[in-house]
């Protein structure tokens, strides 16, 4: 038998204007990039904080989705409070 676990469902990306991308996953918004005037990608979370600046889009939307998987890990492992579950 294999594993029964379910398949994480990978990010969505859409194009909603020229050098902006918002991102979703599995029906969640995760955030979105922006190209800035001087070519530069910015990253923003779901709550429209800055991540960072990237050289390219692809670069942006992974330090998006990273950001979410590391929240995800923190809530499934610390709980709301911050203590440890495990």
């Amino acid at each position: 038998m294999g594993d029964q676990s379910p398949t994480p469902v990978r990010p969505l990306w859409a194009s909603v204007a020229d050098g902006f991308y918002v991102g979703s996953q599995d029906g969640s918004f995760l955030g979105y990039v922006d190209r800035l005037s001087d070519g530069v990608w910015r990253a923003f979370d779901a709550a429209s904080r800055s991540i960072g600046d990237f050289a390219d889009h692809h670069r942006a939307m992974a330090a998006v989705t990273a950001t979410v998987e590391v929240g995800a890990y923190r809530s499934a492992h610390h709980g709301g409070d911050g203590v440890r579950n495990d």
